[in-house]
């Protein structure tokens, strides 16, 4: 399956990167790779720029999401981002409740931007379920409807990363946006692992952490939480055998006289360390964080998104992204002769007419350079999505350089490599299009993406044209 490729906004430390592409190992089990990979990622934080950068082979640039020039985007299939949230939290209190009327609550309009302009197959928005009741609840529907009005269909739902296999409480508002209506109703959003699969805190607690004596709170600490405990439910202390509470990005300034999690150690109460936090969010222990200081390391982790929670999110797009081939046998029944013919237009290149490109192989390239070949054998399989009746030109894609020429598609049919290679059977049948060169449409080879199996690409003469005709005006 070809890998999608995708931009990341606000990326942070890399918590819903890591979740995306998968192929790490958490508390003894393997997370398998997703289909995807990264191509862009920005954050405006060079303190989790730093981690992030340490951790992934591509690399993230520091730089606010509202100074990015959408043009110098690589292409890419999906966007994803966890746009600032502290805004839209239920427990922000200084001022309270601004949700999208603050600043940072704004963002999100930046990812819409990038939507609008670039138009990516998906979108994944992950932000605090108190974004569902901000603003006395306006704040949310405005937000589907300006996700909606950049030409997505989008669902949403409310998950809590303890029902995945994460050893914390944490609800967070998911929405998943998409273009075509047929992937759409592909997607179904995870189901809960089974109760033998759940972490709790005492699976990611560390013994060696009891032994740092900077994690522990003072006497003094202690005897002021104790004296308002009762009326004012302070000091949370967390059981070993359930889910953590939400840990948050002010890790380092933990307080008794909070609503913050801790632990407790026989009689002393103490607050997590940075890699026991970096458990709680179910980043894996060869995830580096040292790289910054403790109480960076702390925040980074604290505003992450549980890499296992989007592991999980994303899995259900191996279905969505599954292209079945076609049965060329049952083609060949149903067409017998041919499936479609077409005849040059004589007022040139029709720009709504649909258009193949294809990777050829090294043995038949330099017949499709000269334009002396008039017949392509398509491999065994052929993507499904692709609609033979709608069929008209052809462009060949050569491995490592791109496309240039276009070709006619005169027959579309059903054959065998048997019509030329005697020694082939006869009854392997196979696409076959009789073509006919048109003309060189770009001054040379443009690279293209070919999304299925990273071989075919089934476009328009319109947008073909408009690659040409931007590339033209950059000359």
């Amino acid at each position: 399956m070809a890998k999608l490729k995708v931009a990341s906004l606000f990326c942070g430390c890399g918590g819903m990167d890591l979740g995306l592409v998968g192929g790490f190992t958490y508390l003894g089990k393997d997370y398998k790779e997703n289909p995807f990979e990264i191509v862009y990622s920005v954050d405006n934080d060079p303190y989790c720029t730093k981690i992030y950068n340490a951790n992934f082979q591509h690399k993230c640039i520091v730089k606010d999401v509202r100074e990015i020039n959408i043009a110098d985007i690589p292409e890419f299939d999906m966007l994803i981002g966890g746009f600032p949230c502290q805004s839209f939290s239920i427990s922000a209190q200084n001022p309270p409740r601004l949700g999208y009327k603050d600043e940072r609550g704004m963002l999100f309009f930046e990812m819409v931007k990038i939507l609008r302009e670039r138009q990516p197959r998906f979108f994944i928005a992950e932000n605090v379920k108190g974004l569902l009741s901000a603003n006395n609840g306006k704040a949310f529907p405005m937000i589907l409807n300006e996700f909606r009005a950049a030409g997505y269909k989008v669902i949403h739902k409310l998950l809590n990363a303890a029902d995945f296999g994460v050893p914390q409480k944490r609800e967070r508002v998911i929405m998943i946006g998409f273009r075509d209506e047929k992937d759409l109703v592909k997607y179904h959003f995870p189901m809960h692992v089974r109760q033998n699969e759940r972490k709790v805190l005492g699976d990611v607690i560390l013994e060696e952490a009891n032994q740092e004596e900077n994690l522990f709170f003072s006497d003094r600490a202690v005897a002021g939480m104790m004296a308002v405990r009762e009326k004012m439910n302070k000091g949370r202390v967390m059981r070993l055998d359930e889910p953590c509470n939400t840990i948050s990005a002010h890790l380092a300034k933990v307080s008794l006289n909070s609503t913050d999690p801790v632990f407790m150690v026989g009689d002393r109460y103490r607050r997590f360390s940075a890699r026991e936090a970096a458990r709680i969010q179910s980043f894996p222990d060869n995830f580096a964080f040292e790289m910054v200081s403790q109480g960076r390391q702390y925040k980074a982790i604290g505003n992450a998104v549980p890499p296992i929670l989007m592991w999980n999110i994303v899995k259900p797009f191996q279905d969505v992204l599954k292209v079945p081939a076609l049965n060329i046998k049952e083609i060949k029944d149903e067409f017998p002769d041919e499936i479609v013919s077409n005849k040059f237009h004589e007022d040139g290149v029709e720009s709504d007419k649909n258009v193949l490109i294809s990777y050829v192989k090294n043995d038949t390239i330099e017949m499709f350079l000269d334009g002396s070949i008039n017949v392509y054998y398509t491999g065994k399989k052929f993507p499904s999505t692709v609609a033979l009746n709608k069929l008209y030109y052809f462009m060949p894609y050569k491995k490592g350089k791109g496309i240039r020429d276009l070709y006619l598609i005169k027959i579309a049919r059903v054959g065998s490599k048997h019509e030329v290679h005697p020694e082939c059977d006869e009854n392997d049948f196979r696409l076959v299009f009789e073509v006919e060169f048109v003309k060189q449409l770009f001054d040379d080879f443009y690279m293209i993406d070919l999304p299925i199996w990273h071989t075919f690409k089934d476009t328009t003469m319109k947008e073909i044209l408009s690659i040409r005709n931007q590339n033209q005006n950059l000359i």
